[in-house]
């Protein structure tokens, strides 16, 4: 993955804002009439087919290799932690959009983390 703080900026940019609007769209769609696994379930196909669409705008400035690893990590994560949540209980578009951009975050670092466990060796963050 690419460290320079363009491409660090952009992963976050892209994975804050992708998560937020999967979990914005999944806390105003999914109903606490909702089967929590049917759901989940949609969440997840709904949330990946976003964040390819996500990852094919922010693919142009950032590079489409560099976001879509993380952006389908975050479509799978904010696609079922939203809707799992709403089947429970109702949630406001604004706090699925909250907790979208928070499993959009823990994706990314997730990604950094198992990308340098993967290369073995501790990388350098450059400018």
């Amino acid at each position: 993955m690419e460290t320079r703080l363009y491409f660090l900026l952009g992963d976050i940019l892209s994975n804050t804002v992708s998560g937020a609007a999967i979990g914005a769209l999944a806390a105003a769609v999914v109903s606490d009439r909702w089967p929590m696994l049917v759901a989940m379930i949609a969440g997840m196909a709904a949330g990946m087919l976003l964040s390819a669409a996500f990852g094919a705008f922010f693919g142009i400035f950032f590079g489409a290799f560099e976001v879509m690893v993380p952006l389908m990590l975050t479509g799978m994560a904010a696609g079922m932690a939203v809707p799992m949540l709403a089947a429970m209980q109702p949630v406001a578009p604004l706090a699925g959009a909250g907790l979208g951009a928070a499993s959009g975050l823990l994706a990314l670092a997730a990604t950094y983390v198992l990308n340098a466990a993967l290369r073995g060796k501790e990388r350098q963050w450059t400018a």
